[in-house]
């Protein structure tokens, strides 16, 4: 057991997005897109994308637009389509010993209801936390990384901690708030803007769009032998932006987002 609480054994970890990967619609979009004035989020979105901002900065900006009545915003969990294929995926992946993990850069007030909709009321999640109070919205980040101010929360992180306990990390994402968990994990499966972003950057990755592309690419790995896990070059955090550092700071901008493509 290491001191992050996470045991050596069994090597392996599959880490998922939530929005726009378990959540069929980017729900942190579609909470602007319900409940905001259009002319005032969408820039803040073209700023992000962009690579102008981060998304702790984004989803503060954003939240402070989210006025009036705010029990239908709290809701938005009820309802929303989720990927059918999720569950027993994970279930099968809990079955052979591999530890699941959801990690979400968004509102996340809609993760946890989720997936106990789903009945994985055990299944850990790591994202900002939302407050909904009266009139208001208000937001925080207890899963961000303590000396990097640019993500909501640090995908990177949960990346780092299981591979310095010897976990090979799997990575399924979509959008651009997983690239910097795609620059970091062992082997990444990614679809619409996360492809083309990596596709960009030369990183290696496995095209997927459902879960069943993901199950028979784990299971190879699980048949073939799991690999140690391998430290990339970092591209963001403290080990390679200066002190205090509160937007990213690119080599070159990002690839752009297909419109139909999430976040």
């Amino acid at each position: 057991m290491t001191p992050d609480g996470v045991s050596v054994d069994p090597p392996l970890v599959v880490l998922f997005d939530f929005d726009g990967t378990i959540a069929r619609l980017d729900l942190s979009d579609e909470v602007m897109r319900r409940h905001a004035d259009l002319e005032a989020w969408a820039p803040l979105e073209a700023a992000y994308l962009g690579g102008e901002i981060g998304s702790r900065t984004l989803l503060t900006r954003q939240a402070a637009l989210l006025r009036g009545e705010t029990s239908p915003i709290a809701a938005m969990a009820e309802g929303e389509q989720l990927d059918p294929e999720f569950r027993p995926f994970v279930d099968d992946l809990r079955g052979r010993g591999v530890v699941v993990e959801v990690v979400s850069d968004g509102f996340g007030f809609f993760v946890r209801p989720s997936l106990d909709r789903l009945g994985l009321h055990d299944l850990p999640v790591f994202s900002a936390r939302t407050s909904f109070l009266d009139g208001s919205v208000a937001i925080d980040f207890p899963d961000g990384h303590p000396r990097c101010r640019v993500c909501g929360t640090c995908k990177r992180e949960r990346i780092l901690v299981h591979q310095a306990a010897g976990r090979f990390t799997v990575f399924v994402g979509d959008g651009f708030s997983d690239l910097y968990a795609a620059a970091h994990a062992d082997l990444v499966f990614a679809k619409d803007h996360l492809a083309a972003l990596c596709s960009d950057r030369g990183w290696p990755f496995r095209e997927w769009s459902t879960f069943s592309d993901i199950r028979s690419g784990v299971a190879e790995l699980l048949d073939a032998g799991i690999p140690s896990p391998r430290l990339r070059p970092f591209v963001c955090g403290p080990e390679v932006w200066p002190p205090g550092t509160g937007e990213p700071i690119w080599d070159r901008p990002p690839a752009p987002r297909h419109a139909d493509a999430t976040t």
